[in-house]
């Protein structure tokens, strides 16, 4: 209750703070070409506000192979060009970028049995046991959580001591500390990992470990009916093992841009580390706000999935 009760009390206490709302307080002159955050009373670069999503419609990987359109995104709804919000399509004609800067080629260092394993697991979506997490409203895990959706907002706070992410995403949070204390007890298994940050000058570095095996680590939801795992350029399905191990850096790339870079390291999964990047964050409207998440309230399309029925609109059950 302890580490509740405190974020709790970090919340007022910086509501009250002067700019709280997402307004971009003023930043001190630096070098050419380099920004330069203002602070806050206890020295760390201010990253504090309201923010939104960054990146949409950039791809989050490239695919191996060109697939013809499905029939219906993976909501349902026609499937959108290119891959539509986050990349969750297939792929297309040409090069583009991807959120995947490294491997080059962008895409995912797939062990062979894994490559395997996600195959299977985007081929079998009509079984509950293969549905993406997130579409059971299970948390989103990390970097997933950062990842541009169209309905997350993100809330930063700023104690001594501690940086505090809201997301408006199922009301998840994290709460990471900078006074150096170690990793909790490899035993323990978290959905959201757990987090230890420092800073590097201007950039937050945030260091997780003992994850849970039950995320995935990219995709925005369930993969658009029909596609291939190697068409997908989305992310769906890209699942790891309890020895994931995510580092990540938060840099102001200007008053109201927070560029993101995460290292995703799993040797039981991953061939090689990996690094995907982009600018994750763009300061919200002033008057912006979170607000209440309800994941799965209405939501007919897991049902259509398993079943292959749609809800009876008689029965007068709202959502999507």
């Amino acid at each position: 209750m302890g580490t509740v009760a405190g974020l709790v009390a970090a919340i007022v206490l910086l509501s009250l703070a002067p700019g709280f709302a997402g307004q971009a307080p003023a930043a001190r002159p630096g070098a050419a070409g380099v920004y330069v955050p203002p602070r806050t009373p206890d020295g760390q670069p201010d990253m504090q506000g309201m923010w939104l999503p960054g990146g949409e419609g950039l791809p989050m990987e490239r695919a191996s192979i060109v697939a013809p359109a499905p029939a219906a995104g993976g909501d349902g709804a026609p499937a959108p060009a290119g891959g539509g919000r986050g990349g969750g399509g297939r792929g297309g004609a040409g090069p583009r970028p991807t959120m995947i800067v490294d491997p080059p080629d962008g895409k995912v260092p797939f062990q062979p049995w894994a490559l395997a394993r996600r195959a299977e697991i985007i081929d079998n979506q009509d079984k509950f046991e293969f549905v993406d997490p997130r579409v059971r409203c299970l948390p989103a895990g990390v970097p997933r959580v950062n990842l541009p959706i169209v309905f997350n907002t993100y809330q930063i706070l700023q104690t001594p001591g501690h940086v505090v992410f809201l997301y408006e995403w199922s009301h998840l949070y994290r709460d990471i500390p900078l006074d150096g204390r170690p990793h909790v007890d490899p035993k323990i298994r978290l959905w959201m990992g757990d987090p230890r940050g420092h800073w590097e000058g201007n950039t937050l570095v945030v260091d997780s470990t003992n994850f849970t095996d039950k995320t995935h680590l990219l995709g925005n939801g369930a993969p658009p009916v029909g596609v291939p795992a190697g068409a997908l350029t989305g992310g769906q399905g890209v699942f790891h093992s309890e020895a994931l191990h995510v580092v990540e850096r938060f840099t102001m790339a200007n008053a109201n841009t927070i560029a993101y870079e995460a290292t995703l390291e799993d040797p039981k999964v991953f061939t090689r580390p990996f690094k995907i990047a982009w600018n994750a964050f763009q300061r919200a409207p002033k008057d912006h706000q979170l607000y209440e998440y309800a994941c799965f309230e209405g939501d007919h399309d897991t049902v259509r999935r398993m079943t292959g029925v749609d809800i009876d609109p008689s029965l007068n059950v709202g959502g999507r």
